[in-house]
């Protein structure tokens, strides 16, 4: 399994977090050919090497081009978030940016990360401002840099082949920025309530030392964690734009690979419905996944008074729990659920493709002490293949493992 251990020294931001998965090996033009698939119009952006006090870290520069609203930078420690405001917004309400992303041509993995982390954002501004998710309207969050620099952090992660984002102690500063509601106190009201769960410690630096936009694609993707037992394959640096004397304003990642066979913590939600029609029941599952469930299934029960119904479980990440939760009320007819933590055990994964003549088809692999226990063809490629050539799904399969039984 696949890990990034990430190490806020100076603080948490979008730019700054895919600063670090570019130094640490994440194709920079791979990142920028999927943002440009987007079709937003309006920014460019580039890397470029900078001094972060000892640190010859990795800035991702994200230019966009001038609205007639927008001010000159203040000078905060953030992913061009709080502390200015932005006339170039072609996507700011959050039903707009998930439809984007949704019809975008973003890899699976990269697209369900975008989404999720802007699904965690919703949650919280709700929260924050007694809001409806669903009506959330984002402002700092909803400019198209910050756009960017969101989806850039999914496509990063899934070209790096993360399976699981743990994050170390994270440092608070204080102070105040200015954003569309007015002055507002650091750390944010939104970026509070995004690293519930998480280790904080707060420092006497002036400044917006983690942005809600960091906050949300940690609370979104990751959990707590000291560094991880792995065996290291590589780090990288990111930097913030701000430069303080007081402390290098820069964000570590380690990438390695750790014994998937260890067993993890997963959050694991149950409700009980009587009120939901079965043809509900499909988009229920897919919104729980699509929030980023590690799975999610139904089981037909009997309930009180004899009434038949459904029992709706899921796993999730711990970070992700509350986001979850969220889309269980809201989709699935229930006015509550219980939640309780579970260890899993799993076997390592990774992914070989093969070569059929209907085209390229991943096999899951999972290994045990370095054998292999389970290899199964991704579905949803066949699927996909299938339809192209007019044949069976099975046919395509059975291709897959034909070619994979050919090598040995």
């Amino acid at each position: 399994m696949r890990v990034a251990w990430v190490d806020p020294v100076g603080g948490l931001a979008g730019d700054m977090l895919v600063a670090a998965f570019i130094d640490a090996g994440a194709s920079e033009e791979g990142i920028l050919g999927a943002l440009r698939a987007l079709a937003l119009p309006g920014w460019s952006a580039r890397t470029e090497r900078v001094w972060r006090g000892p640190f010859h870290a990795a800035r991702f520069v994200v230019d966009v081009e001038p609205g007639p609203t927008q001010d000159h930078d203040q000078g905060h420690d953030h992913d061009h978030g709080h502390g200015h405001g932005h006339g170039h917004a072609p996507s700011q309400r959050w039903a707009e940016i998930r439809g984007l992303l949704e019809a975008s041509s973003l890899s699976p993995r990269a697209r369900r990360s975008a989404i999720a982390i802007f699904r965690a954002l919703a949650v919280a501004e709700g929260r924050v401002h007694g809001t409806d998710p669903e009506a959330v309207t984002f402002h700092e969050v909803g400019a198209l840099d910050s756009i960017v620099d969101i989806v850039a952090v999914g496509v990063a992660l899934d070209l790096l082949d993360v399976d699981e984002l743990v994050v170390g102690p994270i440092p608070l500063g204080q102070g105040h920025t200015i954003g569309a509601h007015g002055c507002i106190p650091l750390p944010a009201p939104a970026t509070l309530e995004l690293l519930r769960g998480f280790e904080v410690e707060g420092r006497e630096l002036r400044g917006e030392t983690v942005t809600p936009t960091g906050a949300a694609v940690v609370a979104a993707l990751g959990r707590a964690g000291p560094l991880p037992r792995m065996r290291i394959l590589a780090t990288g640096v990111g930097a913030g734009s701000w430069d303080p004397a007081s402390h290098p304003n820069v964000v570590r990642v380690v990438i390695g690979e750790a014994d998937g066979s260890a067993a993890a913590e997963v959050a694991e939600l149950r409700a009980e419905v009587d009120s939901l029609h079965p043809e509900l029941v499909p988009p229920l599952l897919e919104a729980l996944l699509g929030a980023g469930a590690l799975d999610a299934y139904v089981t037909p029960i009997v309930m009180k008074k004899g009434r038949p119904g459904v029992l709706v479980t899921c796993l999730a990440p711990v970070a992700m729990r509350a986001a979850i939760g969220d889309v269980l009320l809201r989709h699935g007819g229930t006015l509550g659920y219980r939640w309780s933590l579970a260890a899993r055990d799993e076997l390592a994964r990774r992914f070989v493709s093969v070569e059929t003549r209907f085209g390229v088809v991943p096999m899951k692999i999972g290994e045990r002490d370095g054998a292999v226990i389970h290899a199964a063809p991704e579905y949803e490629v066949c699927a996909a293949l299938a339809r192209a050539a007019g044949v069976p799904v099975a046919e395509v399969s059975a291709a897959a493992w034909a070619a994979w039984g050919s090598r040995g």
